[in-house]
């Protein structure tokens, strides 16, 4: 369903509405691929949208939760839950929700906006952003609550914690955190093009032996 917010200087405006009535169904169809649109979906986004764009975004979040739960596949309610976050200025959940957004759907209409989304969202976080163009490229963020831990990809170093926003190639990446006292984490990540992928780990400190 391609419906989704734009973004305009962390405004959130919806561009368009979801059809109503057949048109809508087919929508609905063509992107789950099925004969059969599940009980419910449209009802429960249409009546999310609706409540975003009056401004009730408890009542959003409600109907788009069950519209996601029902076809956690479908783009378009976390395209939304993505909007009622920033609107209610939960940073975390925006960027989260348009992150699921952008992978469920990397050839959406909506792509650029979603993009616009999620960076504005980290922007009001207070996350850095990359300096320069990515294009189709990727860029990842590692932060610790130990400063100076070293970071690998692919065994490969890319520095102590914390790593700002570096280029990268769009993909599933293995990264390895580690520092002498404290237990090593390794997180596997999906690096998404045109955005910065944030890791952030905690790290353990190591029980001290016995003398």
């Amino acid at each position: 369903m391609e419906i989704a917010p734009r973004v305009r200087y962390g405004r959130i405006t919806v561009r368009s509405v979801v059809l109503l009535g057949v048109v809508a169904v087919l929508a609905v169809a063509a992107v789950v691929r099925a004969d059969r649109v599940p009980p419910g979906l449209v009802r429960e986004f249409q009546a999310g949208v609706d409540a975003y764009r009056l401004g009730k975004y408890d009542d959003a979040r409600v109907h788009l939760d069950k519209a996601q739960a029902i076809d956690p596949k479908l783009p378009g309610p976390h395209r939304f839950l993505a909007a009622v976050a920033q609107a209610q200025h939960r940073w975390a959940d925006c960027i989260s929700e348009a992150r699921r957004a952008l992978q469920l759907n990397a050839r959406s209409q909506e792509l650029a906006e979603t993009r616009k989304l999620h960076d504005s969202c980290r922007d009001a976080d207070g996350r850095p952003a990359y300096r320069g163009e990515l294009g189709e490229g990727a860029a990842i963020a590692v932060t610790a609550n130990v400063p100076g831990a070293t970071v690998r990809i692919a065994g490969l170093r890319y520095g102590g914690t914390p790593v700002a926003p570096r280029l990268i190639k769009p993909g599933v990446l293995e990264v390895d955190i580690e520092k002498a006292g404290w237990k090593p984490v390794h997180v596997t990540v999906e690096a998404l093009p045109a955005i910065v992928t944030d890791i952030a780990v905690e790290l353990e400190p190591l029980a001290r032996q016995s003398p």
